[in-house]
């Protein structure tokens, strides 16, 4: 379970996160839905504590993890995986390097198995062993974002968390990814937090839904119940630079 308290985070003196509570379930999909420029990105990374809130606490199972030198924080890390927005595979490596990348890092295991789980998880996406050998460049943006969910099943987390993972796609690709993050949710990891302005994404997969608007949670709760109104207030804003 993870146990968010009185989250904030300003940018020049303008609040981006103000006061955020919320707890996520185990073996839950929470969404975490609303346009552009409302803080959800800075939420999602100061979760994994790739951004640090100005103040508030992040408890894992207990643990508050903002109180923690960043050398005690891996041993959290290597319980979450994170599929970025623009996917973030290293350019330098190709497919087969940047999946196997984790478990040279982190693991044992020999060259052959290491291999097999690199197999493993391009199957999982859907893809064959011909896109080993290509570097992201050479893949569409639909490959590209299969790869990255790859990459996270092969950490094997306990929590997963998506930024914008149907930006940019296509139909057929977002229904790719829908269909993914069901199935990684029944097999690899249940707990996943989505953060998403794509109102089909939010009632394909999610469990419970937050709105978040100008940095402040206006709605938790299961889908069915929030209203078209609802939605309506949270779209009609203006907004800042995407945060």
């Amino acid at each position: 379970m993870i146990e968010v308290r009185e989250l904030s985070k300003n940018y020049n003196e303008v609040p981006v996160l103000n006061g955020i509570d919320l707890d996520i379930n185990d073996s839950e999909t929470l969404v975490i839905l609303g346009p552009s420029g409302q803080g959800k990105t800075v939420f999602i990374k100061s979760l994994v504590r790739l951004i640090e809130p100005d103040s508030g606490t992040i408890r894992y199972d207990g643990i508050d993890v903002l109180t923690l030198p960043k050398r005690k924080f891996i041993a959290v890390q290597k319980k979450i995986a994170f599929v970025f927005q623009d996917n973030a595979l290293f350019d330098f490596l190709n497919v087969k390097e940047n999946l196997s990348l984790y478990l040279r890092m982190h693991s044992k295991l020999s060259e052959k198995e290491i291999i097999k789980e690199v197999l493993r998880a391009i199957e999982f996406v859907r893809l064959n062993e011909e896109v080993l050998d290509k570097y992201p460049e050479e893949l569409s943006g639909g490959m590209m974002k299969r790869v990255a969910i790859a990459r996270a099943m092969i950490q094997k987390p306990c929590y997963m968390f998506y930024d914008e993972p149907t930006t940019g796609l296509d139909e057929a690709n977002v229904e790719m990814v829908v269909e993914l993050i069901r199935k990684f949710k029944k097999r690899v990891c249940a707990t996943a937090v989505i953060v998403t302005h794509d109102i089909h994404l939010m009632h394909a997969v999610s469990d419970r839904v937050v709105l978040l608007k100008e940095g402040k949670i206006v709605f938790v709760g299961k889908k069915e119940e929030i209203s078209e109104e609802s939605l309506h207030r949270l779209y009609d804003t203006g907004v800042r630079d995407d945060l």
